[in-house]
């Protein structure tokens, strides 16, 4: 944001946007008692929404509605643990329970809350408002809105603010539908959704993948600094970008997977390096002996090393 870039917003789905995938991610817990200072972070409210506006949305959906959802969170012989309407907070030494993230099909992190009541549904509803507001969305896609769409409808019905969310279409996870009657799935799948095209839905499950990663650390950090790491490495750098740009080719086909590809020549003087050979397998790049790009920079430079020793 101070270089007048929004890093949580996806350039090729503005303003039109096809597709939201939103889902919880219960790894990022983090405990009550944390060492440090309580202050404000600086990143508050660009992407982890605050604490306190969830918390007014939320009393005003449970204590005006009357609208209840199913419970029982099952759908023919599977249980899903999100499907709740209400949870009570959790008496054990953790603070956030979770975070609920939403991006867009092609993976951008877009909005996120903090859990403290477990999976329920206001807190996707709280971020599908939200996106309401900064987008056109056509579908909003999650693993259990065969419970959560019809729970929609009945809030809708009692606030005129919520209706404009009705517009939007449901959009059962393709993945998950496996997992839902056939009923369910031939009326809220993906793959039955006219104009939804490719669209999986699954994404979010990507993005909650590689978030967990900061969990083991972020679950013994105060809230402040919880919030600043997440938003940090989102934003991305100039330098970053170029270094994805001529660490990969354009053309990514299926056609182009395997076969060698050299780098511009001022970038081979630059870095000493030869031709390279792209690995889609494991999302690396590794030179055509088998090494990886470190291994092969620390080898050049024990070579420097021993030639100045010459």
């Amino acid at each position: 944001m101070m270089s007048e870039v929004d890093s949580f917003c996806c350039p090729a789905c503005q303003p039109d946007m096809l597709a939201v995938c939103c889902d919880g991610n219960r790894k990022h817990y983090r405990f009550r008692k944390s060492r440090g200072t309580e202050e404000p972070s600086l990143y508050e409210g660009l992407f982890i929404a605050k604490d306190d506006e969830v918390l007014t949305f939320l009393e005003k959906i449970r204590g005006s509605s009357g609208a209840r959802a199913n419970d029982s969170g099952t759908c023919g012989v599977s249980r899903f643990k999100a499907s709740k309407e209400t949870s009570n907070k959790s008496s054990s030494k953790i603070d956030e329970e979770g975070i609920q993230v939403a991006v867009c099909r092609h993976g951008i992190l877009l909005r996120a809350l903090n859990h403290y009541r477990g999976e329920i549904f206001a807190y996707p509803m709280f971020i599908q408002k939200d996106m309401a507001e900064r987008a056109n969305v056509t579908f909003f896609a999650m693993d259990v809105i065969c419970r959560y769409w019809p729970y929609l409808s009945k809030v809708a019905d009692n606030f005129t603010d919520m209706q404009p969310l009705m517009e939007m279409k449901p959009f059962l996870s393709v993945m998950h539908a496996k997992a839902h009657t056939a009923k369910c799935e031939v009326r809220w799948g993906g793959r039955n959704q006219d104009g939804a095209g490719n669209t999986v839905g699954e994404e979010v499950e990507q993005v909650n993948s590689f978030l967990s990663r900061a969990a083991l650390v972020t679950k013994y950090m105060t809230k402040a600094e919880k919030i600043c790491s997440l938003n940090r490495p989102w934003g991305g750098t100039k330098k970053r970008q170029q270094t994805f740009t001529w660490s990969w080719p354009t053309d990514t086909s299926r056609s182009q997977r395997g076969q060698s590809w050299k780098l511009p020549a001022s970038v081979i003087s630059a870095r000493g390096m030869a031709s390279l050979n792209k690995q889609h397998s494991s999302g690396c790049v590794m030179f055509s002996s088998g090494q990886s790009q470190s291994q092969v920079a620390q080898h050049n430079r024990e070579q420097q090393r021993i030639s100045g020793l010459r």
